[in-house]
Order: C-alpha cells, then sequence, then structure tokens
C-alpha cells in the first residue's frame, strides 16, 4: 500500500510494490513500514531534490539506468534499509548522509543501505532499553543497569538466564539480551542502646554474616534475637529470603537480681503471703501523694498501712514511695516532712523514693498542676533533690522513680552528681536507657499470685558499695567522733574497731542511711583505731563493700 500527502511531501510504503517508478519533481520524503519494491524503466526512483529515507522497513529500488537518481541529497535514518539496483545503484549529486552505524555496500550496479542491528535489553519489571551497532560489529557489553532491591548479575542470551551473553560475537541481525538480578535482603542491627551495628545486605538465600558483637557499658551482650520481645535466638546458619531486623539482647551487670512488685490502692486487697510465696522479693508501697490539681493537697494512700504491715509480716523487704506534684522546692519539702511522718514506725529495709512523674487520665492525656507547671530540666532535679535531701537526713535512703523521658540529661546527672539512685520507669523486655538505675519497673500489667489485678513488675540490680574514703577520728573529751565520706545509695555503715585481745578489727556499731556519716564512741580507749564499710540489705544479705583505711585516735 502506497499513501502519499502531498503538503507533506510524504509517501508512505506499506508492504507496497509499485512498477513505472517514481518521480518527484522536488524533495520527497519516504517513510517505509514492513518490505516494499520499486521499478523503473529509467529510474527506480528519481527524485529532482532532496531525499529523506527513514522508518522501520526495507524497500528494494530498480531501474534500468539508476536505481536512485537524486539531484541534491540522499538521507537514509532510523531502521530503514534501502536496496538499489540498475546499470549505476544509485546517482546523488550533492551527498549522502547517513548514520555512522550504517553500512553501505556497492558491486556491480548494487548497493545496500544496511542499518544498524538493534540489541533491545530487557532490565525486568517492563522496563526495556535500546543499543545500535554498525552491521558485523560485536555489541558493546553496556554499563551495568541498577535495580532498587537488586545487585545486576550478568547479561543472558535467554529469557531462563541460562546463557551467559556472548559478547565476543560479530553481530549481522538484532538480537535481545536479558538482564539477570540476585535480589537483595537487607538486615539491619537494632543495638537497642549499644554501639551501632551497620545494615549488612546480602543475596537472597545466603545466611546473614555474624556481626561485631556491640557494646553497652553495664551491660553484657548476649546475642541476637529475630523478634523485639527477645523470645527467639536468631540462628545465623538459616538462608535469609525476607528483609530483617535482628535485636540484640543485654544483661545489666550486677551481683545479684531481685525481682518485686510496687502497689497501692489500685491493687486493693492483696494476699501477701500469697505474693510471698510466689517469688517476690520486695515490695515498695504507696504511702502518699499530692493530689495533681491546682491546690494539690497531701494525703496518705487509703490502703499504705495495711499493705506495709503485711508485706512486713509476709517477710519482704520493703519501701515506699511518695507520689509527687511539687512544682517548687518547697512544695518538694513539704511532701518529705509528711512522708516521714508516715513511715517513721515501720522498718523499712529499701530505700524511700520520690515517684516523679506527669499525671495522666485513663486515655493516657497528660494534665495536672507539674505537667501544666512546664517546668525545666535543671527545675526538676532542683525539686527531686530538695526531696531526697530531707528523706536522707532521716536516715534513710533516698532515690527518684521517674519514666525514660522525664530523666532528662539535666535530672540524671545531677542525681548522679549528688549520689541518689534511680527507678527507672521503663515498660519493655530491655530499657534502651543508658543511665545508671538501681531498680527497674520494666512492666505494668504483671500478674502476681495473691493480688485480684495487674500490678507494676520491678527489678533491682544490688552491686557491693565502693570503699569508704577519707576516714578520721578526733577526740571530744573523752569521747571519740568517726566521720567518713558518704557512700552514695547504701542502707547504712558498720563501724570496726581495733580489738587488743583477738589482734583484729571486730564490729562494732552500725549507723542507718547513706547521709549519716559519722558516729561518736562514747567508750573509746587510748590508742582506738576504726574502720569503716558501707553495706546494702536485701533479703536478709548484706552486701558490704570494702573496708576503709583505718583512723587512729590523736595523742590526748
Amino acid at each position: 500500500m502506497a499513501e502519499y500527502e502531498p503538503e507533506k511531501k510524504l509517501l508512505t510504503l506499506t508492504n507496497a510494490s509499485i512498477t513505472g517508478g517514481i518521480f518527484a519533481e522536488s524533495s520527497l520524503n519516504i517513510e517505509l513500514r514492513g518490505k516494499s519494491a520499486i521499478s523503473g524503466e529509467a529510474n527506480g526512483i528519481q527524485v529532482l531534490g532532496d531525499l529523506y529515507v527513514f522508518g522501520d522497513g526495507s524497500l528494494h529500488v530498480r531501474g534500468r539506468t539508476n536505481g536512485l537518481f537524486v539531484l541534491h541529497c540522499l538521507s537514509v535514518s532510523g531502521r530503514a534499509s534501502l536496496n538499489a539496483e540498475g546499470k549505476r545503484a544509485f546517482r546523488v549529486y550533492r551527498g549522502i548522509h547517513i548514520s555512522p552505524l550504517y553500512t553501505i555496500n556497492e558491486d556491480k550496479g548494487k548497493a545496500s543501505f544496511i542499518p544498524p542491528y538493534l540489541v533491545t535489553l530487557e532490565l525486568g519489571e517492563g522496563q526495556t532499553a535500546y543499543l545500535e551497532f554498525k552491521v558485523g560489529d560485536k555489541t558493546e557489553r553496556p554499563v551495568d543497569p541498577e535495580r532498587s532491591g537488586y545487585w545486576f548479575d550478568n547479561w543472558y542470551a535467554d529469557s531462563e538466564l541460562t546463557q551467559p551473553y556472548d559478547f565476543g560475537l560479530n553481530r549481522y541481525d538484532d538480537v535481545t539480551i536479558y538482564a539477570g538480578w540476585i535480589k537483595i535482603v537487607y538486615v539491619a542491627f537494632d543495638s537497642w542502646g549499644g554501639t551501632e551495628v551497620p545494615l549488612v545486605e546480602i543475596a537472597y538465600g545466603d545466611c546473614v554474616p555474624v556481626p561485631e558483637a556491640p557494646t553497652r557499658e553495664g551491660y553484657i551482650f548476649e546475642g541476637w534475637y529475630a523478634d523485639s520481645k527477645l523470645t527467639q535466638e536468631y540462628d545465623f546458619t538459616i538462608p535469609q529470603t525476607e528483609n530483617l531486623v535482628l535485636y540484640a539482647k543485654w544483661t545489666k551487670i550486677a551481683e545479684a537480681v531481685y525481682k518485686g512488685i510496687d502497689v497501692a490502692r489500685y491493687q486493693l486487697e492483696i494476699d501477701w503471703e500469697a505474693v510471698k510465696s510466689s517469688g517476690v522479693d520486695f515490695a515498695v508501697i504507696r504511702a502518699g501523694y499530692r493530689g495533681y490539681g491546682a491546690e494539690g493537697s497531701l494525703n496518705t494512700d487509703d490502703n499504705f498501712y495495711i499493705n506495709i504491715e503485711g508485706a512486713i509480716k509476709a517477710g519482704l523487704d520493703v519501701g515506699v514511695y511518695f507520689f509527687s506534684q511539687a512544682t517548687t522546692v518547697d512544695e518538694a519539702i513539704e511532701e518529705a516532712l509528711y512522708l516521714l511522718e508516715i513511715i517513721k514506725d515501720y522498718p523499712l529495709t529499701l530505700p524511700v523514693f520520690m515517684d516523679f512523674e506527669l499525671a495522666s487520665n485513663a486515655s493516657g492525656e497528660l494534665l495536672g498542676r507539674l505537667y501544666d507547671a512546664r517546668l525545666s530540666g535543671e527545675e526538676n532535679a532542683e525539686i527531686c533533690l530538695a526531696f531526697c535531701r530531707v528523706i536522707e537526713r532521716a536516715g534513710y535512703t533516698a532515690m527518684v522513680y521517674a519514666g525514660k523521658d522525664m530523666l532528662s540529661d539535666v535530672l540524671a546527672d545531677r542525681l548522679k552528681q549528688e549520689g541518689y539512685g534511680v527507678w527507672l520507669a521503663n515498660w519493655t523486655v530491655q530499657t534502651r536507657y543508658n543511665g545508671d538505675y538501681v531498680f527497674w519497673q520494666y512492666s505494668s500489667t504483671g500478674v502476681v499470685e495473691g493480688i485480684k489485678v495487674n500490678t507494676d513488675l520491678n527489678i533491682r540490680y544490688i552491686d557491693s558499695p565502693p570503699k569508704v574514703e577519707n576516714i578520721r577520728a578526733d577526740a571530744i573529751g573523752t569521747r571519740v567522733r568517726i566521720r567518713w565520706d558518704r557512700v552514695p545509695g547504701v542502707y547504712g555503715y558498720i563501724i570496726y574497731r581495733y580489738d587488743s585481745a583477738s589482734g583484729g578489727f571486730m564490729e562494732y556499731a552500725r549507723t542507718k542511711g547513706a547521709a549519716i556519716t559519722e558516729f561518736l564512741d562514747s567508750k573509746a580507749e587510748a590508742g582506738s583505731r576504726y574502720m569503716v564499710c558501707a553495706y546494702i540489705l536485701q533479703n536478709g544479705i548484706e552486701y558490704r563493700g570494702s573496708l576503709s583505711d583505718a583512723a587512729a585516735v590523736p595523742e590526748r
């Protein structure tokens, strides 16, 4: 079929066969589709201007005199294939314009304009690219393609990707080459507060290489787990076919670990004997609270007395906490004094805690006087320290309960500087908090025998106290005053006096409270010498620190 558009001077040939030749008085454009042929008596095609041949088909032109006669220029482009035949295959007066990739073959009245061969690159996911090369040349290796989530493998001659393509062959026809891909499996490592472990990329079906173990100050690395609840240790010998996140498991370094609960009136009536029998080592009991309304009244927990008496009777180690909503130092002191009055008749073996947290409603919305105060980290720290100082001067060990977010750098640093321990609230299988803490409330939904509703679960970590430093002895009349530097967070101190009869230092007296750092010996003897150690108490076990250096009574 042949169609001519005069305004464009365009002749479209689609599998056409024309006899009698074609004559154009001026320039002519020929678009080739399929295979066409033109023959003429003298010239197959005679154009008295420029001839442009393009398209993706082929044309065979024959004339007795000239296959092609072009008065001006001949241009062949695209994928058009042109063959001319006659006494002279073609006569072109002003030049031939073709791509450098075209090949012209001439031989005894025959000429061929051969287009480059086409290389189709099948890249996957419906993506295709094309390259052209001169007929008879080797196919140049394409630049390796990129594909998100894959590594490029190789170029293949078949769609099944079994036969690598040979780029050393001289080619004369079109070809399709297929990109082979290797799926990437991404393995991320959540070090959970430890040093960073970089992302790993492996080939689909390979095993994950064991990375260098992360480190975390104060913790022992226990391995990688496949789930964030740390119930399934990951097996590095299993081929991996899915993207994966592995989680580091840590164990906090401590000499001893104890399990405990904390309770308030919300836990209703508690069977403390059953709690003890279930394996609970200690209980922290809410003694009182400040209302979170604007008035901020001080209150005793409705179940405090029955809870503390029941826990002590059951043989549990017991501490107390006060839910604070103090917004000033004066209010913090007021809370501490109120609490001391409540607990004065009970033998506590655990610290006294300031519960410093924002109040919230049933839907978790933050509210209340402390929330509204919008205090800075420094202001929070001064309030907590004021509370702790009052408690410690009364002979108790003072600590602060706070959530991971509340323990800003300022609050945590100030507590550490002044030697007050932290009871961390962070409900998770393991905490990402990297500050120091002695107690950890890790769940609010614990089920404990003897308690009818969910309760908070806690862990206490114990290390022996450090050595007591800077001990000195002063004579005061007939008595001797022994003093030493405070050791934070301890239950108390044991004073040893040299016993000449046994030839060694014997336990002589005790003080209670980390802040009680002196002892007055009214029975001092000439040449008396003293040593002191700090200790922590849990489950009837004393964890003692190293003995101080000896201090002697000055000569009178």
